[in-house]
């Protein structure tokens, strides 16, 4: 071969290895506006068929934290929550969004300004549309960087939030369902929850003024207890013996048949009294591995002696999904 023809050869080879690369770079670029490339095998899912006229809460396996997703009847979707903003628990997150089909989150509610609760929260909202947020009144936004993110990131977005508190949340009668947010109380109250918070930002505080979240969907209920104490829910049972009045409307907690363990099965949290207010028939515990000792044996005793084998823990079972229609509510769990 001569070395003209040696020197052609290299240059449509080198001319070959351009255009290959160019292709490839154009096809990351195009991915990426579309497909968050570090987020990738998080959207190389099949999102599972949606069942007209049903409701589905999951409950996501993020370890030692929490998130809870929330598919509505009409279509409409609910965030809880968006995991501790690590990376495995946010690929977690977003693949569990685009399983089920999620694009949009018609309403997200952070529950708290503990890290563990909101620390996912803001890179999730860069990935997928918003409509409605519900979030603590708190206006030391620099608590911590977990929940600034979170701050910045909607307000980037031009959102609003609505405040996490007592009466705030949405009543779809047509469509048979309901949520709302029970505790804590006005913010505008200097010696409630949220003046607390604002006084002293402690660790008992915080989840003193934690969101407490009821749904319910043709008369089944579902309570999520956020990581309140037990002094608090006492004290919230008590001052409502006869049910929530929400807007001249009527919440009776006797209609619960599940019941998210309050602030991952913590000793604190343990009020064996709860289970004579309510009587769930399914318990949920949103649980990883930790330094705290959780679940507590009380906490656990107090669940299981109500509700027996319908004791559901994300460490051992995986993401947990309640489905409920007409007929009634069954439990899905990830790890059989």
């Amino acid at each position: 071969m001569t070395k003209r023809k040696t020197r052609r050869k290299a240059f449509i080879i080198s001319i070959a290895a351009m255009v290959v690369c160019l292709a490839v770079s154009v096809a990351l670029v195009v991915t990426n506006i579309f497909i968050p490339l570090k987020y990738l095998s998080s959207y190389l899912v099949n999102a599972e068929e949606r069942a007209d006229g049903t409701l589905s809460i999951s409950f996501i396996d993020v370890g030692y934290g929490d998130c809870t997703v929330v598919r509505f009847p009409d279509g409409k979707n609910m965030l809880i929550d968006g995991g501790d903003g690590t990376y495995s628990n946010n690929s977690r997150v977003l693949k569990e969004l685009n399983f089920r089909g999620i694009d949009k989150i018609d309403y997200l509610i952070c529950s708290s300004v503990a890290s563990y609760r909101c620390g996912g929260l803001a890179e999730i909202i860069r990935y997928k549309e918003v409509g409605e947020v519900y979030a603590p009144y708190c206006p030391a936004t620099y608590i911590n960087d977990e929940y600034r993110n979170f701050t910045v990131e909607i307000k980037k977005r031009g959102i609003t939030p609505k405040i996490s508190e007592y009466g705030a949340g949405v009543f779809e009668d047509g469509a048979g369902y309901n949520f709302c947010i029970l505790s804590p109380s006005s913010h505008k109250l200097p010696d409630g929850e949220y003046g607390d918070l604002s006084v002293e930002p402690s660790k008992e505080n915080t989840n003193a003024a934690s969101a407490v979240i009821w749904i319910e969907f043709n008369g089944k209920g579902f309570l999520l207890l956020g990581d309140i104490p037990a002094e608090k829910q006492k004290k919230l049972f008590s001052l409502y013996p006869d049910g929530f009045d929400i807007n001249g409307r009527k919440i009776d907690v006797g209609r619960c048949v599940l019941l998210k363990v309050p602030n991952h099965g913590d000793r604190s949290s343990a009020y064996t009294q709860l289970y004579d207010y309510i009587s769930p028939t399914f318990a949920v515990l949103s649980i990883g591995k930790n330094g705290f000792g959780n679940p507590s044996v009380q906490a656990v005793s107090d669940a299981q002696q109500c509700v027996g084998e319908n004791f559901y823990r994300t460490d051992a079972d995986g993401t947990v999904t309640a489905r409920a229609d007409k007929s009634g509510v069954v439990i899905e769990k990830e790890k059989k």
